[in-house]
């Protein structure tokens, strides 16, 4: 993501006044799901299956305050309370550290070299994972993204869910054509995942709430919300798509005082039920 001087100067100026003023505060931006909430400002429990599921681009765990720090992003995912992560723009290894601190287990994909390290997407879970595929979505001439996916053990049942973490490029023709493989028949249409959920969680760098990704994944709801930048949210970068075996009862973009400058995108949290779920 482009970085710009005003930019830098108003997160240096708020990394001040979040470490240093003793209070947190929670701003949540919510979807159009009805939800109740308890005095925590999380969605009640409900006792059908429910996941909690996260998707956060951690800019290398870089801040807006130029501190890189691994535990202050996996300090902001536990408070997500998120089961499933989809992580995006990690450095290889720091989806490791992040996974120790939560107590995680954890897949990895390398989709190119940038600056010196291997970089890609991550997926975390509280559940077993089962097992991991990596799919190429790299258009030439543009940097390289890859599509992860992994399969993870659904709480309390015994079934599974198909989770895929994805970062699509700035490019809108880019964005189209990884759109329409993320879409096909080798990924998410894949006929061997259908007896299972899928959520696809990633930073699909559309602007608008309903663009031509969304489009593109006709077959799947997606939440979005004004998710970039963390601190001064305009646009609407980062999804939670679900097939339509699940559904919505909860989706927002989450925000503390440290979220606001531990990365350049804010986390967005998705509570999401089984379909059949009252």
């Amino acid at each position: 993501m482009l970085k710009f001087a005003a930019i830098r100067f108003l997160a240096v100026w708020l990394s001040v006044f979040v470490n240093f003023v003793p209070f947190d505060f929670i701003s949540f931006e919510f979807g159009s799901v009805h939800t109740r909430f308890d005095s925590t400002g999380l969605a009640e429990s409900s006792k059908a299956a429910r996941l909690i599921v996260t998707s956060y681009n951690i800019h290398s765990c870089e801040g807006l305050d130029l501190r890189l720090r691994c535990d202050r992003i996996a300090a902001i995912l536990s408070r997500t309370h998120a089961d499933v992560i989809g992580l995006q723009e990690v450095r290889a290894g720091q989806e490791r550290e992040i996974a120790r601190v939560l107590g995680f287990h954890v897949v990895f994909a390398r989709a190119d070299h940038v600056g010196g390290y291997e970089f890609g997407n991550a997926i975390l879970s509280r559940f077993p994972i089962r097992r991991s595929d990596v799919y190429p979505l790299g258009v030439p001439h543009h940097e390289q993204r890859v599509c992860l996916h992994a399969e993870i053990a659904w709480p309390d049942d015994g079934s599974v869910i198909q989770v895929f973490s994805a970062h699509l490029g700035q490019n809108e023709k880019e964005r189209q054509q990884q759109a329409e493989r993320l879409a096909s028949n080798s990924i998410l249409e894949n006929p061997s995942f259908h007896d299972a959920p899928r959520i696809l969680l990633g930073d699909f760098n559309e602007k608008s709430r309903n663009g031509i990704v969304n489009q593109t994944l006709g077959s799947f709801q997606c939440a979005a919300g004004r998710s970039w930048t963390a601190f001064f949210p305009i646009v609407y970068l980062d999804r939670v798509c679900i097939s339509s075996d699940l559904k919505f009862e909860d989706y927002h973009i989450y925000r503390t005082g440290s979220a606001l400058i531990a990365s350049d995108h804010a986390p967005i949290t998705a509570v999401v039920l089984t379909a059949t779920a009252p």
